[in-house]
């Protein structure tokens, strides 16, 4: 995949504040760092999808696709009670 960010991310996870019975690490939802990207910049900075996938280099459809990811993996993450890990893309190819 020809996709870079331009946050900076180092294996994190993003645990629920108060404790919670049967919380696995190993059942976290995984999240590279260029779908987090495109996800703020249209939730937290407001930019249109145009706007958006010409400031990560992408075409509009590929953007599209990066952010519906990111949306399905964080509702499947609130939905379930499950952990969130962000992976910066380039140590996930690896591994």
């Amino acid at each position: 995949m020809n996709v870079r960010s331009s946050i900076s991310v180092e294996n994190l996870f993003y645990l629920p504040v108060r404790p919670v019975r049967e919380l696995f690490v190993e059942d976290a939802v995984e999240l590279y760092d260029y779908e987090v990207e495109a996800f703020a910049l249209i939730h937290y900075e407001g930019l249109t999808t145009e706007e958006a996938a010409t400031r990560m280099n992408l075409s509009k459809t590929t953007f599209w696709r990066i952010l519906e990811q990111a949306r399905s993996k964080l509702a499947k993450a609130l939905v379930e009670h499950k952990p969130i890990k962000i992976t910066p893309l380039e140590k996930a190819i690896q591994e």
